[in-house]
């Protein structure tokens, strides 16, 4: 596991902008399939990236070394020999999921050691078409997925999100009944400086003291 800091502009604005690899949203949030320029967007904010050097064995939960604990839900329930779920091995995360009650999990959730992550990206490897998906409340507004393979365009690439609103877990899914096993690599997060933090929360004070005024009036 490596901590990374980037020191430069810092804010994240809620207007979702096109960037190079990335791709715009509708929402108060960004998607990304260009490392590169999802790190750039995140400069001045602390990065934790998982590498996956130290293997686990598989676990119905496990507690990755950046301190994300990986939860696979029903209605398996592992480990389950011959398959690897929920584990670390050659230096990537491994799992599955599948919709319905199949061989593998229907979720699989991550919970970030600290409630303030308003960024997440990964590595994705064999994530298939019209299968996985990754799942968060990234608006503030509830759940939203997100197809890996449709986005990234292809089985293995990087995909990450900003979001103005915080969250303390992401998950990932499958739109289909056709299991999808997949690999994870370099999965990051990332936190924002406190005096961003402090931003935060006063355009989150002054919303809330500018509703009541309207209500009144």
């Amino acid at each position: 596991m490596q901590l990374s800091s980037f020191k430069s502009l810092a804010l994240v604005t809620g207007t979702a902008t096109l960037l190079l690899g990335g791709i715009s949203s509708a929402n108060a949030y960004s998607v990304y399939t260009s490392r590169v320029a999802w790190e750039a967007a995140l400069s001045g904010h602390s990065i934790t990236t998982d590498t996956f050097s130290n293997p686990i064995g598989s676990a119905q939960s496990i507690t990755l070394d950046s301190g994300i604990i990986s939860t696979n839900s029903g209605p398996i329930t592992l480990p389950n020999p011959p398959f690897d779920n929920n584990s670390v091995s050659g230096e990537v995360f491994n799992n599955a999921t599948q919709a319905g009650n199949g061989t593998a999990s229907n979720t699989i959730t991550w919970a970030f050691p600290t409630t303030h992550v308003f960024a997440f990206g990964a590595d994705f490897i064999s994530a298939g078409l019209d299968r996985l998906t990754l799942i968060g409340n990234f608006d503030g507004t509830g759940a939203q997925s997100i197809l890996v393979n449709n986005t990234i365009g292809g089985g293995d690439g990087f995909l990450g999100v900003i979001g103005l609103a915080k969250f303390s877990s992401v998950a990932f899914g499958n739109d289909l009944t056709t299991l999808d096993g997949f690999a994870i690599d370099n999965a990051s997060f990332a936190v924002p400086e406190p005096g961003t933090v402090a931003l935060m929360l006063t355009g989150w004070f002054v919303g809330l003291l500018s509703g009541k005024r309207v209500r009144r009036g």
